[in-house]
């Protein structure tokens, strides 16, 4: 009886032990993977369309803006490498890009690739039900209701690596704004390839 209470618990043992040491199991945190449970279908990777938590929460996961929300609740840099420099009473914006952003197809994130995003959300033809997000920066209401071109949206790329955002008026939470997946940039190339079916799957955009 004794031997076999001795094999028994060997034999728990080494299938503990070589639980322990399956590195490739699903729920390993070998390597760089995170893995998460959502409770629905993601309705769309674009973010100029995004109005829903579960796609939200992934869009964050995908896509890095200009600063993000750390765990306290404080901005940190995302792909701006610093903050905000202010003139013009604080309605002009002046904000420099990090040179070593990345698209996960290996393009650069540059400074066309936010216009061509927040011009797209202020579109009347995107349709964005939270265009109305961007109401502080200059012109976007306007531009939104069709009495002003896109091109007249309060932002403009000084350079490959340089943003300029005019503000209707000084924003106190102007950081914390653009840290929403909304203000999130997009690769216009790939944008414009798949067009109303950007977003639609995962390998018709591509992620930073």
């Amino acid at each position: 009886m004794k031997s076999l209470k001795y094999i028994a618990t060997l034999l728990i043992v080494i299938l503990v032990l070589s639980a322990c040491s399956n590195n490739k199991s699903l729920y390993s945190d070998d390597g760089q993977v995170f893995r998460k449970v959502i409770t629905q279908d993601i309705s769309t990777l674009d973010t100029a369309l995004i109005t829903d938590a579960v796609s939200g929460d992934i869009a964050g996961q995908a896509f890095e803006g200009l600063y993000s929300i750390d765990k306290g609740d404080k901005v940190t840099l995302g792909v701006a490498k610093e903050m905000p420099k202010k003139n013009n009473g604080g309605k002009t914006l002046t904000i420099n890009l990090r040179k070593n952003a990345k698209w996960s197809n290996g393009d650069p994130v540059t400074a066309d690739d936010f216009v061509y995003a927040w011009r797209k959300v202020v579109d009347p033809k995107t349709a964005s039900e939270f265009a109305y997000i961007m109401s502080d920066i200059k012109n976007a209401d306007l531009v939104n209701s069709g009495k002003k071109p896109v091109s007249e949206l309060g932002i403009k790329a000084l350079d490959k690596y340089k943003l300029q955002v005019e503000l209707e008026k000084p924003v106190p939470y102007i950081n914390e704004l653009l840290a929403l997946n909304t203000f999130d940039p997009q690769n216009s190339k790939i944008a414009k390839k798949y067009g109303e079916k950007y977003g639609t799957k995962a390998d018709r955009a591509v992620y930073n």
